[in-house]
């Protein structure tokens, strides 16, 4: 702790020397004139060298700026570059990108930080509509996006340097386009499988060198991994009576080739990459059969092959994995904590310099610390300013248990939003202005329009919120109190039923849209993803019912639910990726994960399109249940079997 407090300090005195700088200074005279840094040259360098990029990482540029003499370089840092222009926003733009902010959660609270930064009071006590997740990285890569800027990583377990180009949220995930230098063409990475830290080059360095496009408007296409742009291949698909509707929802009713006698249809449609296509195909289990292409036919019936062989002997034994609730130790990337204690205590030196004096309560409530971390963090920053550190140059800081005094006057400006802050915001209003019904050319698009050209860049980001058929007659419903009666698809049990239910709430996660109501089936809350309702009509005014206080979410475990232990080879890592697991080990190159199993049908549609990449080690039942299935998904191959 005394040393990330010496690191704060320094860090702090250098933002406030540098940003007052009427000329460059030198490397020789920061380490001169800033205590912490080290006597050798060498090691004086590296340890500027990471506050550099640490303070990069909060949005301060420290400028390079060459000069006469042996030094060669001076360093300052922009005050135009630092500090926050006026975006003189109208009343209607500030109230739209407040609703937009309450309305989209990205899992922390940088929406709201940037509110904050532009005048503008949060909503509290709401509950979001739309949850996109905190995916680690997506602000370094927004911020290399809007620099121009270089990135390195490790992805599918090879380093990568890659110019960025754009950003979209599709299906439920982030998706980064790019130009894969390695590769030498455009590429599309998954952000949440990318591994370790990822670096920025300087700006300017992330030139594309050729096209890179922004989307792919192919259905799934946005899933392909980084192998080498999509193969459209026909697929056609002969699909049972109870699920046409469902299949005409995903590929669209123009894919229809024919409806047999029986209820059963023909469909043809493209698709991108034939892995995709198998996935998709398997993910209907035994209500549909692939056709056509007659490799894809043998394909899919390769994979039930191997998945049945595999679940018919004894499972190898693994290594124990966790199986209650919990942080799952996946080695997801963090900030380190002197970067966040250094946000921290920036915008909490920013707020007090335009108010002036608060209570020490009510600073510790605004930025989420105890009263006693307040008078910690402000007595150390008591002691920071610039050199020769005299009184005068001292930021001017009383502080005691109960209040909190400061004169602030070089921070009185409002400065520029973090990298997190700016994609929060963005992402917020692109969510809202993806909905249908959304204004085009209302305040919120106004709004972004302004904070793009503080950006620098315009459509660096997308979020493709598909609109389910029936989401506006749930949600009048919702709005009107209104008792609806509908026919639903569960994708836990694969059956159809009627039911009777008094919507609550509305609400988007994963990509896809829930209602949360009280079902009169079931006598209790549920949650129903609103693509699967294939019907629905008023039957009456609604009971009432208390909302939950939790936000709708895809996933919900109330730690009662079956447990399944599942080994996950390298081909199969997005079934680990793509759903909460309870606990997750490594195993040599696979994963051993445990999984919460809300249905068995759910269960099996999942292990069987990752097959043969993962296997069901336990409990036996769940593993006999993939077994079967993926058995009387091949009779519909080979009708013999």
């Amino acid at each position: 702790m005394a040393g990330d407090n010496y690191k704060l300090e320094r860090l702090t005195d250098l933002i406030l020397t540098l940003l007052d700088a009427k000329n460059p200074i030198t490397l020789d005279e920061i380490a001169r004139e800033i205590p912490g840094y080290p006597d050798g040259a060498e090691a004086r360098r590296q340890a500027f060298e990471r506050d550099k990029k640490l303070l990069r990482g909060e949005g301060i540029e420290i400028e390079a700026v060459a000069i006469d003499g042996p030094a060669q370089f001076g360093y300052r840092i922009n005050p135009d570059t630092y500090f926050l222009p006026d975006l003189d926003l109208t009343s209607e733009e500030e109230a739209a990108l407040n609703l937009a902010v309450a309305g989209v959660h990205m899992g922390n609270d940088s929406g709201s930080d940037a509110l904050r930064k532009l005048g503008i009071s949060a909503i509290e006590e709401v509950q979001p509509i739309t949850l996109l997740g905190n995916v680690p990285g997506l602000d370094r890569l927004f911020q290399a996006i809007i620099a121009k800027a270089e990135v390195r990583f490790r992805y599918l377990d090879e380093a990568r340097k890659v110019a960025p180009v754009h950003l979209r949220f599709a299906g439920g995930h982030w998706y980064l386009s790019g130009w894969a230098r390695e590769r030498g063409a455009a590429r599309i990475f998954r952000v949440d499988r990318i591994e370790g830290e990822i670096t920025l080059g300087p700006s300017g360095s992330g030139i594309p060198d050729g096209e890179v496009p922004r989307s792919v408007d192919l259905p799934g296409a946005t899933a392909a991994r980084d192998d080498g742009a999509p193969d459209v291949i026909e697929v056609s698909v002969l699909v049972d009576a109870a699920w046409v509707w469902r299949v005409a929802a995903e590929l669209g009713n123009r894919t229809l080739v024919v409806s047999h006698d029986d209820g059963t249809a023909e469909f043809t449609a493209p698709m991108p990459r034939f892995d995709l296509a198998r996935t998709w195909a398997l993910g209907h289990l035994d209500h549909l059969t692939v056709l056509g292409p007659p490799e894809l036919v043998a394909d899919v019936s390769r994979v039930l092959t191997q998945t049945i062989a595999l679940h018919s002997t004894t499972p190898t034994p693994s290594v124990a994995v966790p199986t209650t609730m919990g942080p799952s130790g996946d080695g997801r990337r963090t900030a380190p904590v002197i970067q966040d204690r250094l946000r921290r205590l920036l915008a909490m030196l920013e707020w007090l310099a335009t108010e002036g004096s608060a209570t020490t309560a009510e600073v510790a409530q605004r930025f989420s610390m105890t009263p006693e971390e307040v008078v910690t963090e402000l007595e150390l920053a008591a002691c920071c300013g610039r050199p020769p550190y005299s009184p005068g140059e001292l930021m001017d800081i009383i502080v005691d248990a109960d209040e909190v005094h400061a004169t602030l006057p070089d921070l009185e400006r409002t400065r520029r939003f973090t990298a997190s802050e700016g994609v929060a915001i963005a992402a917020s209003a692109r969510t809202i202005l993806a909905m249908r019904g959304a204004d085009a050319g209302g305040p919120l698009s106004r709004a972004l329009g302004k904070l793009e050209a503080l950006l620098g860049e315009h459509d660096v980001l997308e979020v493709d919120l598909p609109t389910p058929p029936l989401l506006e007659s749930v949600l009048k419903a919702c709005d009107e109190h209104r008792q609806l009666e509908i026919e639903y698809l569960s994708s836990s049990r694969d059956e159809h039923t009627i039911r009777v239910i008094d919507p609550l709430r509305v609400g988007a996660d994963q990509g896809r849209w829930y209602l949360q109501a009280y079902c009169h089936r079931a006598q209790e809350l549920r949650t129903f993803r609103i693509d699967l309702i294939k019907e629905c009509r008023e039957i009456g005014n609604a009971q009432a019912h208390d909302i939950p206080a939790e936000p709708v979410t895809a996933f919900s475990d109330d730690g009662a639910a079956e447990v399944a232990i599942v080994r996950v080879g390298p081909g199969a890592r997005w079934l680990a990726d793509s759903i909460p697991v309870r606990g997750r080990v490594s195993d040599g190159n696979d994963q051993i994960v445990s999984i919460s199993v809300s249905g068995q049908r759910w269960f099996e549609r999942l292990v069987i399109q990752a097959s043969p990449d993962a296997e069901v080690l336990s409990p036996q039942d769940l593993r006999d249940g993939v077994r079967d299935t993926a058995a009387r998904t091949l009779g519909r191959y080979q009708p013999t079997v």
